[in-house]
């Protein structure tokens, strides 16, 4: 049988007995791994050496590997001797690509086959092919013998443990007190070669630093979608008392239609904030813009809740209302956006679904949250205090999520400046220059995030109080449920995008939407809970389906140096025409034809536009996949 290479032995001991798809290790922790694995391999075969400070070529001469040549002359052509952590950083962006031809070779030796996203052994038991009337011992039935045992080890086997160790391997194969029992065995096996030794420290100390700034950054992506998407959350539910404080008129649709007009005007600052935040996502790094983004938010949403009303300064009130507005729209035209690409560039390439589907998740669990203040301020207040200084209470709570959010912001780890080849230009005209069928695209096909979202969780709660007559705290618990099931929905849906694509899930979500938004009207307009609850939770699970994978599907649909630009554009300007103006539109629809239902075809017109975009978009080719 050939040479078994350290990297495929390393994923051998991360797949079950039976085969699977190497799910049980995140992959986050294999990446640092399978670029040590490919050092010491090479240390192991005496083509590089180290004198723990330094790591040079020792022997030019090709090992066979086409993975580990490639690393080898990578090595060669590196005028500069690089210590083993900066090859280790170098190298860890690649080992996806390591890995995938690390797959591909031991199918091709007989070890595993494929079946769809599986990978499976040949052999029963965990066994390699005999060749020449031998058959080699399975790396993982090795170092499990070695672990019971005072052998002296072979050096690839006393590497592959340290390996194991370093990325959370033995974790698998042991409880907490049989791993506790071993771990002096296994630190004395990883002492045994110096080289590999502290490359292998080096893989556990970077594996580690990889963990701490993934959870970093999700935490400020969730953070800050919570704070920006809480505020247009609490205007939405307390948009009748904001309309009769600062457009008072003798009839109450008036008011209604006025409010909701000022939630559009937030949308409309969207475009021209998607314009400055994505130049700077694009210019000045991830982190400058959704920093900022955040410092603009906060301020408009702290005079907010302090604003006098029409009643104490006049037409001042709703003046300065839309001017706050204004400027929390060009906050959220940036923030969205750019935290969406934060969290898809920041996730290996088998987890970009799964992170960008975060970004949804915060600005659900602000809405969500702001519903629920809602509802505990309009249960436990009386309503006219509610609606007098209640909705106030509600925005100033804002201001405390917003330092919070600035705090875990500035703790993001500055990355470099991303800029294209070639002659500088600006992003926005770079992206309008060369994307521009893109951002058209992504325009028809965020109809269902625009129409879909704000007309099920936002206009929502003002449809069923209109409807049913259900008390506001009562309506706002309906809708509240409606957020939960899409809250618990969308982590679901970006962990199966990751598995069988984007397309299917989007087409399906689309598809569903436009079939069923009439029918789903009707089920919540009847006079019984449980048909309004099955209702909701219907449109919270199809809307889940779409909204969990499109994050990463749009990012991975633009290049990355206009990557903030093009997609702050396309996005904003679909949510601004569209979805700021669902609550606006809707309120007209049910009062041109005088029927309740009328907004649900709407909503299947923009569903079945969306269906068609999500087929004509294509994926960009991505860095981390095309440069190995």
């Amino acid at each position: 049988m050939q040479h078994v290479s350290l990297i495929e032995e390393l994923l051998l001991l991360t797949l079950e007995d039976a085969g699977g798809e190497f799910d049980e290790v995140p992959e986050v922790y294999l990446t640092c791994g399978v670029a040590g694995a490919a050092l010491i391999d090479l240390s192991l075969q005496g083509r590089i050496d180290s004198d723990l400070r330094e790591l040079w070529v020792a022997d030019p001469t090709p090992t066979g590997d086409p993975v580990l040549d490639r690393v080898l002359a990578e090595i060669a052509a590196e005028p500069a001797r690089l210590d083993p952590r900066a090859w280790i950083v170098r190298l860890a962006p690649k080992a996806p690509a390591m890995r995938e031809a690390a797959l591909a070779s031991l199918c091709a030796k007989g070890i595993l086959y494929r079946r769809d996203q599986s990978f499976l052994w040949v052999l029963h038991d965990r066994r390699y092919p005999v060749a020449a009337g031998q058959e080699r011992p399975e790396a993982k039935r090795r170092l499990l013998a070695l672990l019971f045992n005072d052998d002296i080890p072979h050096p690839e086997d006393a590497a592959l443990v340290a390996l194991a160790d370093a990325c959370f391997v033995f974790e698998r194969f042991f409880k907490p007190a049989e791993l506790k029992a071993v771990k002096p065995r296994i630190e004395q096996l990883g002492r045994l070669d110096l080289i590999g030794g502290a490359i292998v420290r080096t893989a556990h100390e970077l594996n580690l630093q990889i963990k701490t700034s993934e959870r970093r950054t999700v935490i400020a992506g969730l953070a800050g979608n919570v704070m920006e998407w809480y505020d247009f959350g609490v205007y939405g539910f307390f948009a009748a008392a904001i309309g009769q404080q600062f457009f008072p008129a003798h009839d109450p649709t008036v008011s209604l239609l006025a409010s909701f007009g000022v939630f559009a005007v937030g949308f409309i600052a969207r475009p021209l904030g998607g314009l400055v935040f994505g130049h700077i996502g694009d210019r000045r790094g991830r982190r400058a813009a959704v920093v900022a983004s955040v410092l603009m938010m906060v301020v408009p949403t702290l005079l907010m809740g302090l604003l006098p009303t029409y009643e104490t300064i006049g037409i001042a009130a709703p003046a300065l209302l839309v001017a706050l507005r204004l400027l929390q729209g060009l906050a959220v035209g940036g923030e969205y956006t750019t935290s969406m690409v934060l969290l898809v560039e920041e996730a290996l390439p088998s987890r970009r679904g799964r992170l960008g589907s975060y970004a949804p998740l915060g600005s659900i669990g602000g809405l969500l949250l702001g519903s629920l203040v809602g509802a505990a301020i309009t249960a436990i207040l009386p309503p006219q205090t509610a609606g007098s200084w209640g909705w106030r209470a509600a925005f100033l709570t804002g201001v405390a999520i917003g330092a919070l959010v600035f705090i875990a912001r500035r703790r993001l780890p500055k990355e470099p400046e991303v800029k294209a080849t070639g002659a500088e230009m600006s992003p926005i005209r770079d992206a309008f220059r060369t994307q521009w069928t893109t951002i058209l695209k992504v325009i028809g096909f965020n109809l269902v995030n625009g129409v879909g979202f704000y007309m099920c969780f936002i206009y929502m709660t003002t449809w069923l109080l209109q409807t049913h007559h259900f008390a506001e705290s009562e309506a706002l618990a309906l809708d509240s449920f409606a957020l939960v099931v899409l809250l618990a929905a969308l982590p679901a849906s970006g962990i199966v995008s990751d598995r069988i694509g984007r397309k299917p899930l989007l087409l399906l979500g689309s598809g569903l939407l436009a079939l069923l938004a009439w029918p789903l009207f009707w089920l919540i307009s009847q006079p019984s809970l449980p048909l309004i609850l099955a209702g909701l939770a219907s449109f919270g699970l199809i809307v889940a389906c779409f909204a969990g994978a499109c994050p990463a599907f749009m990012v991975e649909a633009f290049p990355k140096h206009v990557r903030c630009s093009g997609l702050s554009v396309g996005y904003n300007l679909s949510l601004s025409i569209f979805g700021g103006t669902v609550p606006l539109v809707s309120v007209a629809l049910i009062a041109a034809t005088g029927d309740r239902l009328a907004p649900a075809f709407y909503l299947m017109l923009a569903a079945a536009l969306s269906f068609v975009m999500a087929t004509l978009i294509d994926a960009h080719p991505d860095e981390a996949r095309a440069g190995w």
